[in-house]
Parts: structure tokens; sequence; C-alpha cells
């Protein structure tokens, strides 16, 4: 099965508004979109190289970041098209809740691939910086 422009750009509007609401919970909220939208077994790959496979692996992932890291603020910008899938940057404003990092900006470009109506791997790039070197 073939994905159409259509289905990506469906895809990438419906987790942009996703993605545009608050929430404390992200594994309660972003299961609604994973649900929906991700295959089964989906990929995400996050800037330094650590690789998370499938809906447990993410939300042990999401997880520690919500131990590790307090956000005050995400602008959501895109979506950018293209023909496999689609990008989205987000623009964070966040603290890290053990002091390893005052509170800082954070960009971050979130690639999505899509293949069979699915988001089958999101790949996460940000802008290196010492402060953000280590996990919180």
């Amino acid at each position: 099965m073939s994905t159409t422009a259509s289905t990506i750009a469906q895809i990438a509007n419906d987790l942009v508004a996703h993605c545009q609401t608050p929430t404390d919970d992200f594994v309660e909220h972003d299961a609604k979109i994973w649900d929906k939208h991700y295959a089964d077994n989906w990929i995400s790959i996050e800037g330094d190289g650590k690789t998370f496979q499938g809906r447990d692996e993410v939300i042990a992932k999401y997880r520690e970041w919500e131990k590790g890291v307090t956000m005050h603020g995400c602008e959501v910008i895109g979506p950018f098209l293209g023909q496999t899938g689609f990008s989205v940057i987000f623009d964070m404003d966040i603290e890290c809740n053990n002091g390893t990092f005052p509170r800082m900006r954070m960009k971050e470009i979130a690639n999505y691939t899509v293949e069979n109506d699915k988001i089958v791997k999101e790949e996460f790039c940000y802008q290196y910086s010492d402060q953000c070197a280590e996990d919180c």
C-alpha cells in the first residue's frame, strides 16, 4: 500500500494539532496519537543516537524525560511536508530538574517517516550544546 501526499498531510496536521495541546502527562496524552497514526512497532531515535522501538520503550523514555525535565512551554512549528513523511520544529522552554543546566530554550527538529499510512519512524535532531550533553 502506498501512502499519498494527502494522507501524509493529514497525519502531519493531526500530529501538530495534538502537540499544540498542553499536557502534564506525555504518555497519557500521546497514546491517543500513537493509537491513531503510529505503526505498532515504530522506532524513535533521539539526537544522541539512543533508539527506542515500540510503545513500551517509548513510554520508558517519556517517563525518564518527565522525571528529569520541567517543560515550561513549547511552540510547535510546521508541519513541513515531504514525499515520505514530514518534519516539525519544537521550540521548548525547559529546565533540568537536577540543576545540570539552567532554564533554557531548546529547538528540536522531529522527522517522521510514513509508510502504509502510519508513522514508522521518528527521529529527533537538536542543536548540540554542552549544557544538554548529559541526561538530566
